[in-house]
C-alpha cells in the first residue's frame, strides 16, 4: 500500500510537548512501501536503544517513489520522549504558578529563590521562562543573584568617582516581598511561595506529569 506522507499521526511533526532525542534508521531502499510497517519497525529499534524511555516515532521519510513524494533512501524517523521532564515542565508551569500565586497581589516584589532540576535539564532555561511569567503577570521581581554586583555599583556612585547626576544618592534596593521556589523531578514540577516577612507559605502546587 502506497500511504501520503500525511496519512498518519507518527508522520508528522513532534508535538509541543515532545523532545526529539535521537534518530533511528532501516537501510532498506524499496519503493512504495506500507509506512505503517517502517513505524513498526523504526519504533522496535528505538526502544531497544531506548529502553528506559517512554518514546514514539515522528516525521518518517522512507522509499516512496509515489508522486511527488519520492525518496529512494533508507528509512529513517525521529525518536521523541514522551515523558520528557524539561517538556513536561515547561508546559505545566504555567499552571503551577497560578495556583501558587492566588493569593499574591499583582505588582508584589518578588525574587527567584530555587530552581531544582533534573541532571538532564537546563536550569537556566527554566528560570528565564519562569521570569518572564511572573513579569507578564504585572509582579516586580528582584534580581536577588546580583545584589552583591548592584551593592559594590551604588556604592562606587555614592564615592563621588561620577561626575554626573545620574548616581544613586543612597542605597536604593527594593526589598523582597516573597521567594518562589521550583522543584522539578522526573515525574512531577513543584512551585512555592514564601513570605518573607512571616516565614510563611503562602502558596504551594504540584503538578504530576
Amino acid at each position: 500500500m502506497c500511504m501520503g506522507v500525511y496519512a498518519q499521526d507518527y508522520l508528522n511533526a513532534p508535538k509541543a510537548n515532545e523532545k526529539v532525542i535521537g534518530t533511528v534508521s532501516w537501510g532498506t531502499t524499496d519503493n512504495c512501501r506500507d509506512y505503517q510497517n517502517y513505524y513498526i519497525i523504526l519504533l522496535d529499534k528505538a526502544r531497544q536503544q531506548y529502553p528506559d524511555k517512554e518514546i514514539d516515532i515522528r516525521e518518517i521519510k522512507a522509499g516512496n517513489s509515489c508522486g511527488t513524494n519520492y525518496y529512494s533512501g533508507p528509512a529513517i524517523g525521529k525518536v521523541v520522549d514522551l515523558r520528557d521532564p524539561e517538556m513536561k515542565a515547561y508546559g505545566n508551569l504555567p499552571q503551577a504558578l497560578n495556583k501558587a500565586l492566588r493569593n499574591v497581589r499583582e505588582g508584589s516584589r518578588l525574587a527567584i529563590d530555587q530552581v531544582s532540576v533534573p541532571y538532564s535539564m537546563e536550569k537556566e532555561n527554566l528560570k528565564d521562562q519562569l521570569l518572564d511569567l511572573l513579569l507578564d503577570k504585572g509582579y516586580k521581581v528582584i534580581a536577588k543573584d546580583y545584589l552583591d554586583k548592584l551593592y559594590e555599583e551604588q556604592q562606587a556612585q555614592q564615592s563621588g568617582i561620577y561626575n554626573d547626576n545620574t548616581t544613586v544618592q543612597d542605597n536604593n534596593f527594593s526589598a523582597v516581598g516573597y521567594y518562589i521556589n521550583v522543584k522539578v523531578t522526573e515525574t512531577s514540577l513543584r512551585v512555592q511561595v514564601v513570605n518573607v516577612s512571616t516565614g510563611e507559605y503562602e502558596g504551594n502546587a504540584t503538578v504530576n506529569f
